[in-house]
């Protein structure tokens, strides 16, 4: 992996977290937590002072979201679901998350790499996600808490096979939606499911 590769990964990591449902792994609980990203220590000191002291920042906010996203995980393992609740819980984590993207845009870590972008297509490509980031947040965040609801169904013991199918068709009109934006924007459908796709707000599509 390249320089700036690694800086792009360490900052993303940093920053924003994974919000996929099926990433609610060892990995995410350590970027909400406050968890050092790998190859941190290949970044240049001014950097690592930038990410310190925005981590410092946003200590209050990395916390809300770490109590969150377990009340999250709990209400979706429960044995009778409460679905109202994973609704309202999941749509609150939604917000975190973006406030803290919104947070390190600000503080100048939300970035993107830009090797090889001699003709500067790359630059524009990242131009248009961003527009689709603003354009797409509230469908996005419908798209989360219905991974949730689905999600809490199929933890139920009692299985609703009606419920469940009924949110799952949901699901994927939602995604189907979103694949259809990205293409209005401009952007490849590959961008949708690799590289640094995956460490966004909502960005799977499946």
């Amino acid at each position: 992996m390249k320089a700036k590769q690694v800086i792009m990964v360490v900052l993303l990591a940093t920053t924003v977290g994974l919000v996929g449902l099926q990433q609610a792994n060892a990995r995410a609980d350590e970027q909400d937590s406050g968890g050092s990203p790998r190859h941190f220590h290949k970044l240049d000191d001014a950097t690592k002072a930038k990410i310190e002291k925005f981590r410092a920042d946003t200590k209050d906010l990395r916390k809300q979201m770490a109590v969150k996203r377990a009340e999250q995980i709990a209400l979706i393992r429960r044995d009778s679901p409460d679905i109202e609740a994973v609704r309202k819980t999941s749509g609150e984590l939604f917000d975190l998350r973006i406030a803290m993207m919104e947070k390190a845009k600000t503080a100048e870590l939300f970035m993107f790499a830009k090797r090889d972008d001699k003709d500067g297509s790359n630059t524009e490509k990242h131009s248009k996600i961003g527009i689709f980031f603003t354009d797409t947040k509230e469908l996005r965040k419908q798209l989360f808490v219905k991974r949730a609801e689905q999600q809490s169904l199929m933890h139920s013991k009692t299985l609703d096979t009606e419920a469940l199918a009924k949110i799952s068709g949901e699901v994927f009109d939602l995604k189907t939606t979103l694949q259809e934006k990205a293409k209005e924007a401009g952007l490849p459908r590959h961008s949708h499911r690799k590289g640094w796709g995956r460490h966004h707000q909502g960005w799977q599509f499946s």
